[in-house]
């Protein structure tokens, strides 16, 4: 296979039919193909990094990643065909179909940013590293401060019997002075522990959800990058959905889908008169209440003639 047969094909779009196009319209859709190759690629690099951040493995990765990428690249080819003219015989509603086409490009923009903002994180990853230690550094001290004053809230009263004891007992032995004490030393040993580990688990977190949140607050130029990705994503719409309604493509296209259709309608009538020869021994031909079937736009007018009410009061009593 061919660059230019490879391209036409990632298009999603019949090759059979694009080869027997002109050459400018074979150039679009080559062009078409180059995005959505990008567009794979860059959904791999961003599902490979967004999963390797989250599970924190360089291998597991990889088959996550091809496996994503080729699903949202197939998603966006299905929005993408169905962005092509329609090849058969219709009636058109205005109103509905740019709803129906805005509500298709709105969807191709959410992915087109889905897929920009790991990537995104990648570009700016120098001035986000500085940004997460400090916001590390940030949730460090709060847990520090929070965690000293729940277990200071626990150990003043500890301490308070404590002293308490060594007033009323002169003999620290026979107390329960001691208990009091181990109990005390249990509650700042469990307070440092918390600490120690709460202190590494943020330490050893890269905060990856944090340091998006982080670039779109604080790193507003990460929207050109956003754009750039959405034009990207929406300029091969572009390129499909104002490709001529007469072009060689579409008259093509139009010939061999309409073909196959009225093949397979004169096909089904033949089968449906024999299965009423078969069973009743009757000519029926199926009934077709459209003047174009079988894309029935145009409606057969009914061209029966029906009198008058005054006609009939007239043949009932011989008026």
């Amino acid at each position: 296979m061919n660059l230019s047969r490879a391209l036409c094909t990632f298009s999603g779009d019949d090759y059979s039919i694009i080869s027997q196009s002109d050459k400018t319209i074979q150039n679009r859709f080559m062009a078409i193909g180059a995005f959505v190759t990008a567009i794979f690629a860059l959904c791999f690099i961003s599902c490979y990094f967004t999963f390797t951040k989250l599970f924190q493995n360089y291998f597991i990765g990889i088959p996550i990643g091809i496996f994503f990428s080729y699903m949202i690249t197939n998603i966006y080819l299905l929005l993408l065909y169905t962005l092509s003219k329609n090849s058969f015989p219709c009636k058109t509603d205005i109103a509905a179909k740019l709803f129906s086409v805005s509500i298709r490009v709105v969807f191709i923009c959410f992915i087109a940013i889905i897929v920009s903002k790991p990537i995104e994180t990648i570009l700016f990853s120098a001035p986000l590293e500085n940004e997460i230690a400090v916001y590390k550094q940030e949730q460090i001290s709060k847990y520090r401060k929070s965690t000293a004053e729940y277990y200071d809230a626990e150990t003043k009263n500890l301490k308070l019997i404590i002293e308490k004891q060594k007033k009323l007992y002169s003999n620290a032995e026979t107390s329960q002075i001691g208990n009091y004490e181990k109990l005390l030393q249990k509650k700042e040993l469990q307070k440092d522990e918390l600490i120690t580990s709460m202190t590494n688990l943020v330490s050893n977190s890269n905060y990856y959800i944090q340091s998006i949140v982080i670039l779109n607050t604080k790193h507003k130029a990460c929207w050109l990058i956003t754009l750039f990705t959405m034009f990207v994503f929406l300029f091969p719409a572009y390129l499909k959905n104002f490709l001529g309604e007469h072009s060689t493509y579409y008259e093509k296209k139009r010939n061999i889908e309409n073909q196959l259709v009225k093949e397979e309608y004169a096909s089904f009538k033949v089968r449906y008169n024999m299965l009423f020869q078969e069973y009743q021994n009757k000519n029926i031909q199926f009934s077709e209440p459209f003047t174009d079937a079988p894309f029935n736009t145009i409606r057969k007018k009914d061209a029966r003639e029906f009198l008058k009410e005054e006609d009939l009061i007239s043949d009932l009593y011989n008026v």
